[in-house]
């Protein structure tokens, strides 16, 4: 089911006990973007549902049709996948820009012409986003790429879960997050003074390659602290049995 959502800017449309969507699409309306999202879902939805109904509660997809309305809905929708047509951006926005806002929220599929691949070569060697070109049958390869996105990881098996965190100190988490995230709480500090202060001295190729440095380093602080949590649950249900 596609989502128009509401403008509303608490809930922006959206139940209270509805959690995420599985893909948001931003691109101008037309019969481009009603090609996609058709294609969505009933290709890439409905193949991935029928994996043990592997998307769980990220089933419907939700749209943009302009930048601001991408970044709005991106930060409140949970989505599982992001695929935007650079068509939507405004002209003080570059697509990597655009690319590396979204990543922080969900791996992104990104449409544009050829040539505008070489600005994302830094998020696309990062596996973070996939690069459309905008031409011939370029829905079917974004769908397919959402597609893969939304297909879940291979679960561990439990016994090798209970097995490794047995063997980890009780004091694991707070290990991790001191040892791992405050070196990094450090370089994404350093990284943001060099931006806010060499900025103008900097060349653009600088500035991005240390705004991606920022991005990258606030992804992995997100990660570190979601395993640190999800280890002390693990450990905390092993131990109480």
């Amino acid at each position: 089911m596609s989502l128009e959502l509401e403008e509303d800017i608490n809930t922006m449309g959206v139940k209270t006990s509805f959690r995420g969507v599985a893909a948001l699409v931003g691109m101008v309306p037309g019969n481009t973007r009603d090609d996609l999202v058709d294609r969505l879902e009933h290709n890439a939805l409905a193949r991935c549902l029928s994996d043990n109904d592997g998307c769980g509660k990220h089933r419907e997809i939700a749209q943009a049709s302009h930048w601001i309305e991408l970044k709005a809905r991106a930060a409140r929708l949970n989505p599982q996948t992001v695929v935007f047509d650079d068509s939507i951006l405004p002209a003080d926005v570059s697509l990597g820009e655009a690319a590396r806002r979204m990543a922080l929220f969900a791996p992104v599929i990104v449409i544009a012409p050829s040539e505008k691949q070489s600005q994302l070569i830094s998020l696309l060697s990062a596996g973070e986003i996939d690069f459309v070109a905008r031409s011939g049958e370029f829905l079917s390869l974004a769908a397919a790429f959402v597609e893969r996105r939304l297909r879940p990881s291979p679960a561990i098996e439990p016994e090798f879960s209970s097995a490794w965190t047995a063997d980890l100190p009780s004091d694991f988490a707070e290990v991790l997050r001191h040892e791992i995230n405050n070196p990094l709480t450090g370089i994404l500090g350093n990284a943001e003074l060099l931006l806010s202060q060499l900025r103008p001295s900097l060349t653009p190729v600088s500035v991005q390659r240390l705004e991606t440095v920022v991005d990258l380093a606030v992804r992995l602080r997100e990660t570190i602290r979601c395993l640190s949590t999800e280890w002390e649950r693990q450990h905390s249900s092993i131990h109480s049995a």
